[in-house]
């Protein structure tokens, strides 16, 4: 087809689309009309004939010249079933998204007349269609665990919230020797006060090219984090506060940053989820390689091993021996406390007082 030909059929489509009130076309839709377009261009009488046509639900009296009737009745096919499409009642695929929890959680909801028109604004598409086609393109590796049930939905609302959070943030390109040079930095700010900490840990971050933003778990998700690539040189870590305590959230905060930099080149994006804790086991044997790699950069990054190997042999954990250590190596009693009950040396109860609880103000459905 000419470049002419093309252009035409463009403007015909568009002239079509906005007299019926739709939104541009899906890359499914441009498809097809390209395909049901005629090979010879078409004059202004012609196309204003194909929209009159549609727009009555048949061929009417102004007819396309008879060399080009076939293709005009094909293309006046295409675009019945492009309006059939986007008249569909889509009340269940509404419903299979947890708005009421999204609007409780404060998620950033456009206005809409409706909750369809809400979603479809939300995730930036034009029909249900063009969601699972773009969901399916994601590509996302999940840290999935064979007890757990999880809803596709609610995991797309709570990435796409950390999309639309991430993209107030200013950042630069990614550097990784800056973000590996930082890690001291961050692990200092896990002894200020919960509340004090979002602040300078998106802003250490955001200089190596790191996006860093917390939004709240949807039901149904078990979501901890994700680490993903939004684009070739810039990244971003979404967290939760699934498990309520400083310690969970910086061993999943690393966990994360080590998913960034151990594994961009073979998982661009992974959701973490799990039924318990990071520890729980582990459905894809691939996958469970690069969870026991973040596991271990996290948990060797918050605590070096050798200096953890002389502070367990032949202690008596006290909570005053506790703060000594945690201030030896530049961490929180808490982060502490959390690594000895994983390893068993405490019991899951013993030194719960020396943890931080988190509350950053969410609602929650009730």
């Amino acid at each position: 087809m000419s470049y002419d030909a093309e252009k035409r059929a463009e403007d015909m489509i568009n002239k079509l689309r906005k007299l019926k009130g739709l939104c541009p076309m899906t890359p499914a839709e441009a498809d097809a009309v390209h395909d049901a377009s005629p090979a010879i261009p078409m004059t202004q009488d012609e196309i204003r004939s194909i929209v009159e046509c549609v727009k009555s639900g048949e061929l009417g009296s102004r007819r396309p010249v008879p060399a080009r009737e076939n293709q005009a009745k094909e293309s006046v096919s295409v675009k019945k079933e492009v309006l059939q499409l986007n008249s569909c009642d889509w009340s269940e695929w509404v419903q299979s998204f947890p708005l009421k929890e999204m609007r409780n959680l404060r998620f950033s909801l456009p206005a809409a007349s409706s909750d369809l028109d809400v979603l479809l604004k939300f995730f930036g598409l034009c029909s249900p269609e063009s969601w699972q086609s773009a969901w399916r393109a994601t590509s996302v590796a999940y840290r999935q665990t064979s007890i757990f049930e999880t809803r596709e939905q609610a995991i797309a609302a709570w990435i796409r919230e950390t999309e639309i959070v991430a993209s107030g943030l200013e950042l630069a390109k990614f550097d990784e020797w800056r973000l590996r040079s930082s890690l001291g930095a961050l692990r200092q700010l896990t002894r200020k006060p919960a509340d004090q900490i979002m602040d300078p840990l998106q802003s250490i971050c955001a200089r190596a090219g790191v996006a860093v933003v917390l939004v709240p778990a949807l039901s149904h998700t078990g979501i901890s984090g994700c680490a993903r690539w939004l684009n070739e040189t810039r990244a971003l870590v979404g967290l939760t506060l699934r498990y309520k305590t400083e310690d969970q959230l910086w061993f999943t905060f690393f966990h994360e940053l080590g998913h960034i930099l151990l594994h961009r080149h073979v998982r661009s994006f992974v959701v973490d989820n799990a039924a318990k804790d990071l520890t729980d086991n582990v459905v894809d044997p691939e996958m469970e390689q690069f969870e026991v790699e973040a596991n271990r950069f996290a948990a060797d990054t918050l605590i070096p091993p050798k200096a953890l190997g002389e502070f367990v042999r032949g202690q008596t954990f006290t909570s005053e021996s506790i703060h000594d250590f945690a201030a030896a190596i530049g961490v929180s009693p808490g982060i502490v406390v959390g690594r000895l009950q994983h390893d068993g040396i405490l019991e899951h109860w013993q030194g719960n007082t020396l943890k931080q609880n988190l509350d950053y103000g969410f609602a929650h459905e009730e």
